[in-house]
């Protein structure tokens, strides 16, 4: 009998390294994936100007989750990963915030300097990366785009089809909104509200960092397929 706990032990450890060995190639296939879209697709990105906008941000932290995640952390741990899709795409990126505090500006409006950034930098697409709450029903990633604007909607489209094509966890289609950084610009620029961290699951899933990369990959590629479309 002493051999038995020996021999589970030695179990336990051999299924523990074929599990890390399945995850690291599952994880180098995804890499993988991703590299080879992003080639394929960095042609329309080529010069292109993407502002990207993390939401809220110093003392604004924005929604906050049952389990206490702060949707101005979130937000900007997804908007971090999109804009190093885009550069590897050739896009040249430019963030609101790069940290924790909101963008400072003359105005003392983040909202105000948020837009200032995106004329100031001569911006071709403004991307707006938020994170919804309601109640603990509500589910699913959703894009906005200022009413009246045929490319805002063209390009929430795009994105609101790969979130639903890549993720495959929402069914919402993109709506129009008459927001602030939206109605104030004359680019294509939407909001992604990327979940409902009012939902326990769904907040669950924001604070997982590979499905944080997963959901700025399909923004990217929407953002990508929409400019691809445009240029042909």
């Amino acid at each position: 009998m002493p051999g038995k706990p020996r021999r589970f032990g030695v179990w336990v450890v051999l299924v523990v390294l074929v599990l890390g060995i399945f995850v690291s190639i599952h994880m180098a296939w995804q890499g993988y994936r991703e590299r080879k879209a992003v080639r394929a697709l960095s042609w329309a990105l080529a010069d292109q100007v993407v502002v990207v906008d993390p939401g809220h941000g110093g003392i604004d932290a924005g929604a906050r989750g049952p389990g206490g995640t702060s949707e101005a952390d979130i937000v900007l741990a997804i908007s971090q990963n999109l804009a190093v899709f885009l550069r590897q795409g050739g896009a040249r990126v430019f963030l609101t915030r790069e940290g924790e505090e909101a963008p400072e500006g003359e105005s003392g409006d983040d909202l105000v300097e948020r837009v200032r950034l995106a004329r100031r930098v001569g911006a071709d697409i403004f991307v707006s990366i938020h994170a919804n709450a309601f109640n603990d029903q509500e589910y699913g990633a959703q894009v906005f785009f200022t009413p009246g604007s045929k490319e805002g909607e063209r390009l929430a489209v795009a994105i609101q089809e790969e979130i639903r094509r890549l993720l495959k966890n929402t069914e919402r289609e993109p709506l129009s909104l008459d927001a602030f950084v939206l109605r104030n610009l004359n680019i294509p620029a939407v909001i992604v509200e990327v979940g409902f961290l009012s939902n326990p699951r769904e907040e669950k899933l924001l604070r997982d960092k590979d499905y944080q990369r997963k959901m700025a990959f399909a923004i990217y590629l929407g953002i990508a397929r929409y400019l691809a479309d445009v240029k042909r």
